[in-house]
């Protein structure tokens, strides 16, 4: 407990370090204090921001001096259908890598317009895709290929699948950080048969070795690389500072002035014009001040270390109490875990559940929450559409809580989960937990 109140003190720290008159700040005694003081410092930042940037306009006609925020800088002018942000990098394996590169980052409203910004890019500039989508992959990012109907082809992502058919249309490879089952081995793919490889990296920490073997793989095969990243869930310290997303494109020079990949340039121009033309370029005010230096780093690391420990913990205490029968593959990032509730479930119906189950955790003074998303400094349980089995599930995303407070509510769900078999007359063995774990 000592450890997490003073790990949740340098978190809160560095929110008050954004203040102008930032107050005294009291050491939180109990994750309740520490969870309730981030969120309200939280909301100061962001009147603090609006304070302060209140004659910044959407044509920036009343800026005086460059728009910042903490170290991002912002250059714009019709309603910032042309922005440009020049901030810290993203992805660190980038900046360190020895390879020249050409990069380019563009910033979106949230992880999903700036995948929308880059598929409508490559219908647009090359008249037609065809993408190999790993199974199980983020539920709305299958819906987007989909509804590029016509113009993207989406084409199962196994080994073997970069074989080409012979029809010459651009083709890209998605790797997905959110895939339910393991990590899929992207070096089977013949880098000769794709064109661009496309990487979600939003469920991993953009530290994350993981992200470093697939840039480093990419390199090696002169492959251009666009990643995109949802910045609300890892990259705010738990707190949804706002919505926020990233594409960030690169390729080696080298393949560049080879002329094998000329059409990078275009497809940079193209993924910018369509952030443009949605209308999804971010708002000034999602970009967190805080975001950058080696104690937000360090608090970041520290505290996904910390969310993937407790799934672990919770999946094996879930385990031992409710029976290993109720296992099924793991969530390889290591967030959350699945409950499948039997009887195939509605939307609402799981949603239904999910909130039922908080409220009698919620009646325990325990910190959880119904809520969606993942990464809260609280435990969330939602209804969830599992893309890999096609059903609604419950989803638990544990936080970086005290292992005291997690093993509590791992025990409540347990005793939770039983009373809802039993009213349901389903068999607990039948019942199945996707466990959450690395």
């Amino acid at each position: 407990m000592q450890s997490y109140l003073e790990r949740k003190y340098r978190e809160i720290s560095i929110l008050n370090a954004c203040l102008r008159w930032p107050p005294q700040l009291q050491r939180p005694t109990s994750p309740d204090t520490a969870i309730a003081q981030k969120f309200r410092l939280a909301a100061a930042v962001k009147a603090d921001r609006a304070l302060q940037s209140w004659s910044t306009t959407e044509t920036a006609w009343a800026a005086d001096r460059p728009v910042k925020s903490g170290s991002f800088e912002f250059n714009y002018g019709y309603q910032r259908a042309d922005l440009r942000v020049h901030g810290p990098a993203i992805y660190r394996a980038l900046e360190r890598s020895s390879t020249n590169l050409v990069r380019e980052t563009m910033y979106a409203s949230s992880g999903m317009s700036a995948m929308a910004a880059l598929v409508s890019a490559l219908s647009r500039l090359y008249g037609g895709a065809e993408v190999l989508i790993p199974t199980g992959c983020y539920g709305e990012t299958r819906e987007l290929f989909d509804s590029f109907a016509g113009l993207v082809r989406s084409l199962p992502l196994e080994p073997g699948a970069g074989l080409r058919c012979g029809n010459g249309v651009l083709r890209a490879a998605l790797i997905d950080s959110s895939v339910r089952a393991g990590f899929f081995d992207f070096a089977k793919i013949a880098p000769d048969n794709i064109d661009l490889v496309i990487f979600d990296t939003t469920c991993f920490g953009r530290s994350s070795t993981r992200i470093r073997r697939v840039i480093e793989w990419a390199l090696r095969a002169s492959l251009p690389l666009a990643l995109v990243r949802s910045h609300t869930k890892l990259d705010c310290l738990g707190i949804e500072y706002g919505r926020l997303g990233s594409v960030v494109v690169s390729a080696p020079m080298q393949g560049i002035l080879s002329g094998r990949l000329k059409w990078l340039t275009g497809l940079i121009r193209a993924t910018a014009d369509s952030i443009r033309l949605l209308g999804a370029a971010p708002i000034l005010a999602n970009f967190p001040p805080f975001a950058a230096g080696r104690a937000f780093e360090r608090c970041t690391v520290e505290r996904i270390a910390a969310i993937i420990r407790n799934n672990r913990r919770m999946v094996r205490l879930l385990s031992a109490r409710l029976g290993a029968s109720h296992f099924a593959t793991s969530f390889q990032h290591g967030l959350y875990f699945t409950l499948e509730p039997g009887g195939n479930p509605s939307a609402a119906d799981a949603a239904g559940l999910a909130h039922s189950l908080c409220r009698g955790l919620e009646s325990t003074a325990l910190p959880v929450v119904h809520a969606g998303s993942f990464g809260f400094d609280f435990i969330a349980i939602d209804g969830f559409a599992d893309s890999w089995s096609r059903s609604n599930v419950i989803r638990v995303a544990a936080s970086d809580l005290p292992v005291a407070v997690v093993d509590q509510v791992a025990e409540g769900i347990a005793g939770a989960w039983r009373r809802h078999c039993s009213a349901s007359r389903i068999d607990p063995g039948a019942m199945r937990t996707s466990a959450a774990a690395a």
